[in-house]
Parts: structure tokens; C-alpha cells; sequence
């Protein structure tokens, strides 16, 4: 299905919070490309979209990802593949300004060439998102030094948690693929 016109974000059923951060920034239109993804990923349906660069893939899902988000939960709820680590500080910059006014929602941005340390000790503050290079993830699940998805289970791919709590396994997890 080609969706080839964008929508009002306002009538994609997004929360206050949501929308007050867009409105915040003058982002009143959706693309395309999140015209096609948000309505399905809100309730839980997987999709496949490709865009060109430059066109709003990353809100595409990343607001049905913090819409998703429990604060509650300090579980690890979201785990985001970047080729680069200039593509993960980008993906993370932009998921802070969705989730800005959705207190409790945190994230972490796991790259190679930054301390290693200063990862961990933000991963000791129970991010719900974590963004990271294939390479430091991996890093990071050799050391064993983040939660729930250095379970033996989750090395190949990620659980995807349905709204009545249920998990499943997916797909491994591909560059530059979201899935919750």
C-alpha cells in the first residue's frame, strides 16, 4: 500500500504530550511515509516502509515507540538499530523531543568511540529505548552489562510486547529497524 499524502498529526489519535512536542516545533503535517506507519504501529502491527532519507522515517516509529513506552516499567521496552553512531545520536536526539513531555521515559545511545563507562552508567539508570551501533550493542551484551535483552534468549532478535502484556519473538533485529 503506497500512501502518498501526509495527514494532520492531530488526527492520528496521538497524546497530548505528543502532539504539545510537535506543536512545539511547528510540526502540524505528517509525511507520507508517517501517514502510512503510525496509524498500524499504534495498534501493534508490524511494518515494513521505505522512504528516502530526509523524509520523517524516524517519528514514522519512534512516536508509536514512546506512545508505547510504560514509565512505569524500567524494562528495557525499545531497542533501535543505527548503522552509524552519527545515525544513533540523530534517532536519539529526535525520540527526546517526542517523549519531552512524557515524564519518566528514558533513553540511552550506545556507540562505539564514546567510554564505555559512561554507557554503563547510563544503562544503570533503566532506559525504556535504547539506540545503539550493532558493535557496541554487542559490546554491551558480551559484557553482559545491560538488562533484559542480555537474556541468552534475545541475542538474534528482540520481544515484542503486545498491549495485553503477552511477548513474542520476532524477526532478528536489521540496521536501522525499529521493533518493539
Amino acid at each position: 500500500m503506497e500512501i502518498t499524502q501526509g495527514v494532520r498529526f492531530d488526527s492520528l489519535k496521538l497524546s497530548p504530550e505528543i502532539l504539545r512536542a510537535l506543536l512545539e516545533r511547528n510540526i502540524v503535517q505528517s509525511t507520507p511515509v508517517q501517514a502510512g506507519c503510525i496509524p498500524p504501529m499504534l495498534e501493534w502491527r508490524d511494518v515494513v516502509a521505505k522512504a528516502p532519507t530526509g523524509t520523517g522515517k524516524t517519528f514514522a516509529y519512534g512516536i508509536p515507540i514512546v506512545e508505547h513506552i510504560d514509565p512505569a516499567d524500567e524494562s528495557v521496552q525499545a531497542v533501535i538499530l543505527a548503522p552509524t553512531r552519527e545515525l544513533a545520536i540523530q534517532i536519539t536526539d529526535e525520540l527526546r523531543i517526542l517523549y519531552t513531555y512524557k515524564p519518566g521515559i528514558r533513553a540511552v545511545c550506545l556507540y562505539g568511540g564514546a567510554p564505555i563507562g559512561r554507557q554503563i552508567d547510563a544503562l544503570k539508570k533503566h532506559p525504556q529505548i535504547v539506540v545503539a551501533t550493532p558493535g557496541r550493542l554487542s559490546d554491551h551484551m558480551k559484557r553482559r552489562t545491560g538488562r533484559s535483552w542480555t537474556s541468552p534468549g534475545c541475542t538474534s532478535g528482540t520481544l515484542r510486547r503486545s498491549p495485553s502484556g503477552r511477548t513474542s519473538r520476532t524477526s532478528p533485529i536489521s540496521s536501522s529497524s525499529a521493533w518493539m
